[in-house]
């Protein structure tokens, strides 16, 4: 980790336009920055805090906030008497509990696969365009997630149309059963590094009840799942359709 960097960062300007940036922001911005250049790798241990508070001009305290902002952005990560990490991205977000029920003997998971339905360029509002305000269109790619032959949910999920207009390119049948932000990531260098989610019990839209072959009007779980990026910027909004059943989900807790 280049600290002489950091602090030649911290040490010039501390203006941005004609707003004042607090040091915890320029530090853990100028972290982000090491990790999305690649300068600091995934699973690479940072130095503590007081290391930190030696070579940069910047107070424990200020340090200590900048890498709490960090984590919660899910750049970093905590682990209890080692130390603090670079988040490892290929591995984060990959367990979302959201399809995760479980089988008749109350301990296993049933299988889920994935099948897109449709990509497709819109400019329909919605709670996505107020979280993307990126453009006037979207990218929406809808997928049926067959949760063991049993029931299918459905999912939508919207990311803005000019960063990732190359998706329309791609033949659908290719992003069955694969994880699509991983895909994002990858090919897109939009990786997704915390995730915001909200649930609730709503009723179904007409279109949402013909591709689930539920009733009109069905009520439902509605997870929104906002992904954001580096510096929290927004990456994705999915919305999840999962239609009443009898399964229960698995709901595993944060890791720290």
């Amino acid at each position: 980790m280049n600290l002489s960097g950091l602090a030649e960062k911290m040490q010039g300007t501390t203006q941005r336009g004609a707003l004042r940036v607090p040091k915890y922001i320029l530090l853990s911005d100028g972290i982000a920055g090491a990790v999305d250049a690649g300068d600091l790798l995934p699973g690479q241990q940072l130095p503590g805090e007081h290391d930190l508070a030696a070579a940069l001009p910047a107070s424990l305290g200020t340090i200590q906030k900048a890498l709490g902002r960090l984590v919660e952005q899910g750049v970093i990560i905590r682990r209890h008497g080692s130390g603090t990490f670079v988040a490892d991205q290929s591995e984060h977000l990959h367990d979302l509990w959201h399809f995760r029920f479980r089988g008749d003997d109350g301990c296993s998971l049933l299988p889920v696969f994935t099948r897109v339905r449709s990509i497709t360029v819109g400019a329909l509002r919605g709670d996505w365009s107020e979280f993307l305000n990126s453009g006037p269109e979207y990218i929406c790619i809808e997928r049926e997630i067959d949760v063991n032959g049993e029931f299918c949910c459905l999912g939508r999920l919207y990311l803005d149309a000019i960063a990732f207009r190359q998706l329309l390119k791609v033949k659908i049948s290719k992003l069955d059963n694969i994880n699509i932000r991983a895909l994002l990531r990858e090919e897109f260098a939009a990786p997704t590094v915390r995730i915001a989610e909200q649930v609730g019990a709503e009723p179904f839209a007409s279109d949402v009840c013909d591709a689930l072959n539920q009733p009109q009007a069905t009520t439902g779980l509605v997870c929104h799942i906002l992904g954001y990026g580096f510096h929290d910027i927004p990456v994705s909004y999915q919305l999840v359709y999962l239609p009443p059943n009898s399964r229960r989900l698995e709901i595993r807790p944060r890791s720290s």
